[in-house]
């Protein structure tokens, strides 16, 4: 999962690898994951409070080859209920497919019931999240906390991995370990290794500590590092991919089997189409102000079918903030989107800064 509470602040620019290594088509192999083919290895993270089935269907209909939706803690899961209102959390419809459903928690027992019930609900993958940073899942001893733990964490992994169907894969989301610490790396690789003797079929690592959270570069040198060491066991590298040329940097400097875009896609769901243009040598595609339009009224009506209006407009709201990075007139049209407290109000900044429907 990708905490995006404080998105605004602390983005870094995209790590400078040389340059770029786009000198005419790559051939790039598809990314497996167990059984799952996913025939593009640039994928779409799990993005907490932002990977709803309205941005997971954008993605796939731009380019994206698979995403994971936004992390549901296992008690959540459990207790969930089957109403309108709430079913939108284990949403997933036939255009998806393959998609991943992501689990974090703090008590092993609770996982295999979670489980069982997003497989229930149609995900192809379950991911589980050693990799959140924010005090919330810290201080409720889920997320990143495990890699602190690593018999735990190989518990969970274990139950989680007993109780699914053998065919349906079962990956795990991790950071480098808590912090720099002789001790912390130890921990990153028992938890490492172990997973893969029982039975994960990917694993992916965010080049940051938990302790950085979201500061300071990602270490790419780890991430090579680690696909080093697993050998050709499947690695999927995650941290500071914000533009499509960074996601093919990140493949070349490491050699690991995919890349996981996170905060990269807020905004820019055309990440994945810009991604495949640079691989096959063609220039990145660069959305018009009219296309843009397009896809905010695409993912509006997406949200119209599974959320009530006060839902529609909070979450169009700050995606309306994140899209107008790309808007010639950016900072008038983010705080214009900022400022709409109806949907008719959102409309009328559509209408003013990305033209009038025909």
């Amino acid at each position: 999962m990708t905490n995006t509470s404080s998105l605004a602040e602390n983005q870094p620019a995209p790590i400078q690898t040389g340059s770029p290594i786009i000198a005419g088509p790559l051939h790039l192999r598809p990314l497996w994951i167990g059984d799952c083919e996913i025939e593009f290895p640039i994928v779409q993270a799990a993005l907490s409070g932002y990977s709803d089935w309205p941005m997971r269907v954008v993605a796939r209909r731009l380019g994206a080859p698979y995403t994971i939706a936004e992390v549901l803690i296992d008690r959540f899961v459990l207790e969930l209920k089957q109403r309108h209102r709430t079913r939108r959390h284990l949403m997933v419809s036939d255009e998806e497919h393959p998609v991943g459903g992501q689990l974090m928690g703090s008590d092993p027992q609770q996982f295999p019931a979670a489980a069982k019930r997003l497989v229930d609900a149609g995900f192809d993958v379950i991911d589980i999240n050693f990799g959140c940073p924010v005090k919330t899942a810290i201080g409720g001893c889920r997320g990143g906390f495990h890699l602190s733990q690593p018999d735990v964490a190989l518990e969970i992994i274990r139950r989680v991995r007993d109780s699914v169907p053998e065919h349906l894969p079962v990956t795990v989301k991790m950071r480098r370990g808590i912090d720099d610490s002789g001790e912390s790396r130890d921990r990153f690789y028992q938890i490492l290794d172990g997973a893969f003797e029982i039975g994960a079929a990917a694993i992916t690592v965010h080049g940051r500590t938990v302790e950085q959270k979201y500061v300071g570069a990602s270490n790419w040198d780890f991430l090579r590092e680690v696909k080093q060491h697993v050998g050709e066991r499947v690695i999927i590298g995650s941290g500071d991919v914000f533009t499509a040329q960074s996601c093919l940097d990140m493949l070349g400097h490491t050699g690991i089997d995919g890349v996981s875009v996170a905060r990269g896609a807020i905004g820019n769901p055309w990440i994945f189409r810009q991604a495949r243009d640079l691989a096959e040598g063609r220039p990145a595609f660069v959305p018009d102000v009219a296309e843009q339009r397009h896809v905010l009224e695409m993912q509006r009506s997406l949200c119209i079918e599974i959320y009530d209006e006060r839902r529609v407009l909070s979450t169009m709201r700050k995606f309306g903030i994140k899209f107008a990075q790309l808007h010639p007139s950016h900072d008038e049209v983010r705080n214009a989107f900022a400022a709409a407290r109806t949907l008719a109000a959102w409309q009328s900044v559509l209408d003013c800064y990305y033209g009038l429907r025909n």
